[in-house]
């Protein structure tokens, strides 16, 4: 009863603040996001659509940062708060050892694992394609545009554009004219499109063009070009500039690409950060006796980030094989752990903050016996 008891108290602890946190990553990095889809789509029509299409596309991706990062907190925190409020050491003086109160932390952390397995093989690639369909239908003018018609509209890079009518069923404009710094275009119809990177897609249908030096002009039954607004810029950051991330798990071990395997590879490896995080938080989470340090608490949450940071060693360079790169760098992560684990249990907990604590007195009486004497300095002077 007992037992059951701690476990339904240290999970309820640790959901909590899982759950918090994946919300609060989840809207700052939606929120970071809003105004620069918003700029893309200022000339595009069906704004909102667009917009809340590419927010689910990236939800996934959002979702797995979230989870991992979370999990680190919900877990070093509830076992901070249990430490500093006493209760750990009642539970472990009633004969619960770490392995016990820990057993829900490690179950919660299985569960993450296997979302974020399902979240970095198929979901966030489901997202990726799902946003590079946007992009291919803003580029080939689907959504329409969101100008007025019968009137001139600056498009950037010398381009004018005038139009008398929208069709709203396909977006295709009637008695389109384009002007640029060489030459004039008309046509009977044609589309406009704008890509997430900053270029206009212009596609024109039975028309004339002619030049403003020498005159001449050439008829069309169709002509297409492209325009990219001086000193404009737009990285879309997804499957456009990496293929690979629009390619599902099974797809990437398929391929006999050791790039694409790499790739796969390091999608696995964030399984094993998430099996490997409740270690960390237990290692790094709990201060020393009668302190409330946030060293340890503090240094796990950059040593987590640097392990994510560390998985594009894999998609970017092999060295020997990816399945070899990919197993050394979780060995080198596993074994990490696994020291600051045994310097635990040999120096007791908050080892980490003590040694750091005690290095800066260190340093700092290093630096006040350096000094020179205040008689020392007013003899000089």
């Amino acid at each position: 009863m007992l037992l059951a008891r701690i476990d339904r108290y240290v999970l309820g602890s640790s959901l909590g603040t899982l759950g918090s946190v994946i919300g609060i990553i989840m809207s700052l990095m939606v929120l970071e996001h809003i105004p620069r889809l918003i700029e893309i789509t200022r000339l595009s029509g069906q704004r909102g659509y667009i917009v809340w299409q590419t927010v689910l596309g990236l939800l996934p991706e959002y979702a797995g940062i979230g989870m991992l990062v979370g999990l680190y907190l919900a877990i070093a925190l509830s076992v901070r708060k249990l430490a500093m409020r006493g209760e750990l050491a009642v539970i472990e003086a009633t004969g619960i050892g770490p392995r016990r109160w820990m057993r829900m932390p490690v179950l919660l952390s299985v569960l993450v694992a296997a979302f974020v397995l399902a979240n970095q093989g198929w979901m966030q690639p489901e997202g990726e394609r799902r946003i590079d369909e946007i992009g291919q239908r803003m580029a080939n003018g689907d959504f329409g545009i969101n100008l007025a018609p019968r009137r001139f509209h600056d498009l950037g890079d010398g381009m004018m554009v005038y139009f008398d009518s929208v069709d709203p069923d396909s977006a295709t404009l009637g008695g389109l004219m384009i002007v640029d710094d060489e030459r004039t275009y008309n046509a009977s119809s044609g589309k406009l499109g704008f890509a997430p990177d900053g270029r206009s897609f212009v596609r024109l249908i039975d028309g004339q063009s002619i030049g403003k030096a020498d005159g001449t002009v050439l008829s069309f039954a169709m002509l297409a070009f492209e325009s990219r607004p001086e000193g404009i810029r737009m990285e879309s950051g997804h499957a456009e500039d990496n293929p690979l991330r629009s390619r599902s798990l099974d797809e990437l071990l398929r391929s006999p690409d050791p790039d694409h395997r790499a790739a796969a590879f390091a999608r696995m490896l964030w399984v094993v950060l998430v099996l490997l995080t409740p270690l960390l938080a237990f290692a790094l989470g709990r201060p020393p006796m009668r302190s409330s340090s946030p060293i340890g608490f503090a240094l796990g949450l950059c040593l987590l980030v640097a392990f994510i940071k560390s998985l594009s060693l894999i998609e970017t360079r092999i060295w020997l094989t990816p399945m070899a790169d990919a197993l050394a760098l979780g060995m080198c992560w596993t074994a990490l752990v696994m020291a600051l684990i045994l310097w635990q249990n040999r120096s007791g907990f908050g080892a980490v903050d003590r040694a750091i604590l005690s290095g800066f007195k260190r340093i700092r009486r290093g630096i006040v016996l350096a000094r020179p004497p205040a008689a020392a300095r007013h003899s000089c002077a």
